[in-house]
């Protein structure tokens, strides 16, 4: 193999790595990401950004090795005039150069194509009235915002569970209220109406959460854990479970059990009571779909594993053809599970590390 072209075909600093993130194009597949920016210049140049997360040194510099072979054999057939940082994929085994060469040509092309458009466009997922806010605050940045739920929220088939556990909220049964969403919130209080308990002391996930426990109750929460995480509340609430003291949880129909479980073990009782439907859409809106099909979408937000499950029923292989966004590395598991590794990865697990990811 023949590794070496000149240096004037490299990225080397700093700079030149974080324009080319700047300018937000990126495509990939299931062996690499391609970041592209123009570069003013009769032919490409490459950067490499080879993680420790993709393994130790002899694999990273495998890798190296093999996207630079991969760059040198396909200078002929790649679109002069833009910058590439190529990203590897984690847990994948590529072979041999050929295969990086095809999904180098094949990617920056469909980068040169998008960037025929000057404007982003972001696909939000969640339902539109928690959409909404995040939508104004892309749109005032510069992009198109398009918005297709794939999940939607509904009331429980039965309050009864619920207005059981009020009951036994209002008896003095339960010390500890816990919320992993707003919907929780929502729904929870909309069902409990004027009959607030305020000796309860109260847990939640994420600063979100506890602006909306605010505004329905006027009071924040007294955990909110720095991670945005189940794990980091129930790290916080360990004490509290080993002197034996009795959690409500209201959550969602489905999701992660992490607070029931590690609560439990460490000695705590907790309830978990579902106050509201989590669904999945399972058709797109037919001009979605069609640019989605297209390549037409830069970036789609994946702000839950229940989104990221439903996103690929509804999309399936067309979601290859865009930047897929995940809001924490929760939510990233589960779509590299799915056979749909993100391209980025939000620093806060939160909408307001989303829009900080897209505005980078």
């Amino acid at each position: 193999m023949h590794y070496h072209f000149p240096r004037s075909f490299r990225l080397r600093r700093t700079e030149q790595f974080q324009r080319v993130f700047t300018v937000r194009r990126s495509a990939a597949d299931h062996a690499i990401i391609v970041f592209a920016a123009p570069n003013e210049l009769p032919h490409c140049r490459l950067g490499l950004s080879v993680s420790s997360k993709i393994g130790n040194a002899v694999v990273r510099n495998r890798w190296k090795r093999l996207i630079r072979e991969a760059f040198r054999k396909s200078l002929s057939e790649l679109p002069g005039g833009f910058d590439l940082v190529v990203v590897p994929q984690r847990n994948v085994d590529v072979r041999t150069v050929h295969h990086l060469e095809q999904s180098l040509k094949n990617l920056t092309a469909k980068i040169v194509k998008r960037t025929a458009s000057k404007t982003p466009t972001v696909l939000l997922t969640r339902p539109e009235h928690q959409a909404e806010p995040v939508k104004s605050r892309l749109e005032a940045l510069g992009f198109q915002v398009l918005l297709q739920p794939v999940i939607d929220i509904f009331p429980p088939d039965s309050w009864q569970e619920t207005d059981d556990a009020i009951q036994k909220l209002r008896s003095g049964e339960f010390d500890w209220l816990l919320f992993s969403s707003m919907n929780g919130i929502h729904s929870f209080f909309d069902r409990l109406g004027d009959s607030w308990i305020p000796d309860i002391r109260l847990a939640v996930v994420g600063r979100n959460t506890d602006s909306a426990l605010y505004q329905r109750i006027g009071r924040h929460a007294d955990v909110v854990p720095e991670t945005f995480t189940a794990e980091a509340v129930a790290e916080a609430l360990l004490t509290e479970a080993k002197q034996g003291k009795r959690f409500l949880h209201l959550r969602a129909s489905r999701g992660r059990d992490v607070l029931k479980r590690v609560l439990t073990e460490s000695g705590g009782s907790v309830t978990e009571i579902a106050v509201y439907r989590s669904v999945d859409r399972t058709h797109a809106d037919p001009q979605i779909m069609e640019l989605m099909r297209r390549g037409g979408i830069d970036y789609v937000t994946v702000t839950s594993s229940a989104i990221a499950r439903s996103l690929v029923n509804m999309f399936g292989d067309f979601l290859r053809q865009t930047c897929l966004v995940s809001i924490s590395p929760i939510t990233s598991t589960t779509l590299r599970d799915l056979g749909f590794p993100p391209q980025r990865e939000a620093d806060e697990a939160s909408l307001d590390g989303i829009v900080r990811l897209l505005q980078r």
